[in-house]
């Protein structure tokens, strides 16, 4: 049953897709090329996307994945680095997984490749026979041999041109829906913002779920969430210090501006108590409320004393509506 309800809303969204290809809407901004906002003084330059949930079974989730990247090479400025936060696959087989690391590889030359596990890269193995562990260990395998990485656990940090990003991973033992981080993850990550403020740069972590509560994450997804404690225990650290950015998917929000959060109370970004928190589209499959449609991301810009997020359409190679869908923080 899972099957045939995956297949028909990933038709239905590749259908919304190739509609917006042949007449794109009046929320994008067709036709301008891929190039940072102030090329001269941009400090940092990496495509966002989240949520591909690539089936092996099916072509068309692997075609949309490969025009991601392609598009993502396309960058007047090149990319630093790509992040796909999670939700890789639809069902964690194995093959799903390879198919996943061999499209990267053969469409985007990017250097920094920085990659997370999504529940369904987890929890749906279950019916494959495999423990939630198993999963990891089989991610982290494909991870390591695609990527040419040597990581030890599934959560782990990068530098990119000075700045860090910093991966987190689930790490419940049956529930898939129930997303956990104990005590020794939320001191890694501890120690690495620690490293990381010494530079006086932002630093960006990468994970799947959203924290409880943020990016309208009560009202949009009932269940499924982040523990409470989980949720508590990463926020406490993140707050200790300055210019954090969380970056997750999950939601399947779709592009949320001004009027969602003037209608509904959430949007894609939001900052609260000094934490920067960026709720991804789903690239694939299906997305709910604002701008709905598939192959959506954003494009993150850093700058001396800002960073900006614009959305984009890395399906059609369009932006959105700059003045709804372009976000700019400011940094302390």
């Amino acid at each position: 049953m899972q099957h045939i309800v995956y297949f028909f809303s990933s038709l239905l969204s590749l259908l919304l897709s190739f509609t917006s290809i042949i007449a794109p809407g009046p929320t994008t901004q067709s036709g301008l090329p891929y190039t940072p906002l102030r090329q001269e003084e941009i400090k940092l330059n990496v495509a966002l996307i989240s949520d591909t949930h690539i089936d092996s079974r099916l072509p068309a989730g692997k075609m949309y994945l490969s025009q991601a990247f392609r598009d993502m090479e396309s960058a007047e400025v090149k990319n630093d680095a790509v992040v796909v936060c999670g939700d890789l696959t639809n069902y964690g087989e194995e093959q799903g997984i390879i198919d996943f690391f061999t499209i990267m590889n053969s469409n985007s030359t990017v250097e920094n490749k920085i990659i997370t596990m999504g529940n369904h890269d987890i929890g749906h193995t279950s019916d494959l026979g495999m423990t939630n562990q198993e999963a990891r260990d089989q991610f982290l395998k494909y991870h390591n041999q695609y990527l040419g990485t040597t990581h030890e656990n599934n959560y782990y940090s990068y530098d990119v041109n000075g700045y860090k990003f910093i991966v987190l991973c689930d790490e419940s033992e049956d529930n898939w829906d129930e997303f956990e981080i104990y005590e020794e993850q939320a001191a890694f990550l501890d120690k690495e913002l620690a490293e990381a403020a010494e530079s006086g740069l932002p630093t960006f972590v990468v994970c799947h779920e959203p924290t409880v509560g943020q990016n309208g994450q009560e009202e949009v997804h009932e269940g499924g969430s982040m523990q409470p404690e989980s949720s508590e225990r990463i926020k406490n650290v993140m707050e200790k210090y300055k210019n954090v950015f969380y970056l997750s998917g999950h939601m399947h929000e779709g592009i949320n501006g001004e009027y969602t959060q003037n209608a509904l109370g959430f949007r894609n970004i939001e900052t609260v108590n000094g934490v920067t928190y960026v709720s991804l589209p789903s690239y694939l499959l299906f997305n709910r409320y604002g701008y709905m449609g598939n192959g959506m991301g954003m494009q993150m810009e850093v700058y001396e004393n800002e960073v900006t997020f614009r959305a984009r359409n890395f399906s059609t190679g369009d932006w959105y509506q700059p003045e709804n869908y372009t976000y700019t923080v400011s940094l302390i």
